[in-house]
């Protein structure tokens, strides 16, 4: 059942305002010093040695340098132009003609995190992280608590089962996180602290998925792009960085830690809890499959999500049993 469904189009099993009440909503920091030249090797000689500068304000900046053909290919390629850093950046270019030229362009959009326990602790991917833990020199990994720099979070406000608006959270800690080598292998892992108790959380389930077994995923999926009639068919609008939810069945089982659904995710579904028929968590969203192919399925909705299995990542956190 192809969607990023509004919460109106879809049917639930579990308690909706519970799982509401659990979300966080995760905005990462990210501004791209962006500049556009007519050739290749005066882009080349812009680009510092150094990817990303962390600035002392709490935001960081990656340097990005292309050429004015990169840039006209990116507009030309459906999928492409949609993904993220290249969506801003060829929209903050739109009717310049002249170059080089430079902007400073903020990355749009939200990641996902999740209760698991009354005393505030929730739980995102590593990349989410990636900036904060970067700074903090974590990547080999840590049990290190520290206030979190360069990434917002915020909590919902539930009324009669519909958030109806976003509160800020500050003071968050980032208490645990695996290595960045874990985080390629599919422990991808962050374990955060919320400076208040939660509304809700999320009871976990503590086996294996099963396949075949029934999924639903919710998340902030950023911008999808699909065809009028496709979009007219299925009755709800493209993806547009709201709360979506996503229905699919467990196809694959690739590992002990990772499974893989026919749901849909893209861009803002990291850290999307996969939920049982029970509601209780059984993993939460990784990466696209077939990977590397948000892009294309941004436009043409074909694959799935590869979901990391919560439990084994919660025994390498070193938490007990929620």
């Amino acid at each position: 059942m192809e969607g990023l469904f509004l919460l109106d189009h879809i049917e639930l099993p579990f308690d909706r305002a519970r799982v509401l009440k659990s979300l966080v909503r995760i905005t990462p920091h990210i501004y791209f010093a962006a500049a556009v030249f007519e050739r290749e090797e005066d882009a080349k000689a812009f680009r510092p040695p150094q990817e990303k500068t962390f600035l002392a304000e709490g935001a960081v900046l990656w340097h990005v340098a292309l050429t004015k053909d990169q840039l006209e290919q990116i507009r030309a390629a459906p999928g492409l132009q949609l993904q993220p850093g290249y969506f801003e950046i060829a929209n903050a270019f739109e009717g310049v003609t002249s170059f080089p030229s430079q902007r400073i362009v903020r990355l749009e959009g939200a990641a996902v995190g999740f209760f698991i326990s009354p005393e505030g602790l929730f739980l995102t991917n590593y990349h989410v992280m990636r900036e904060d833990i970067e700074a903090a020199g974590r990547t080999a990994g840590s049990a290190d608590e520290f206030v979190c720099r360069f990434t917002s979070f915020e909590v919902p406000i539930v009324k009669r089962g519909r958030i109806m608006g976003w509160k800020p959270l500050k003071g968050v800690k980032l208490i645990r996180n695996l290595s960045a080598q874990e985080w390629q292998q599919g422990y991808d892992a962050a374990l955060l602290r919320a400076p208040i108790k939660a509304q809700a959380y999320l009871p976990v389930a503590h086996r294996q998925p099963i396949l075949g077994e029934e999924i639903w995923s919710f998340g902030f999926p950023v911008r999808t792009k699909r065809a009028p009639e496709r979009l007219q068919s299925v009755g709800y609008p493209d993806a547009d960085g709201s709360l979506r939810v996503s229905y699919g069945k467990i196809t694959e089982i690739p590992s002990d830690h990772t499974f893989v659904s026919d749901s849909d995710g893209f861009n803002g579904n990291s850290g999307s809890p996969a939920l049982t028929r029970e509601g209780k968590v059984l993993g939460y969203a990784w990466n696209v499959y077939p990977e590397g192919e948000a892009n294309r399925r941004a436009v043409v909705f074909e694959g799935g999500t590869i979901h990391i299995t919560i439990g084994p990542v919660m025994e390498k956190l070193h938490m007990t049993k929620a």
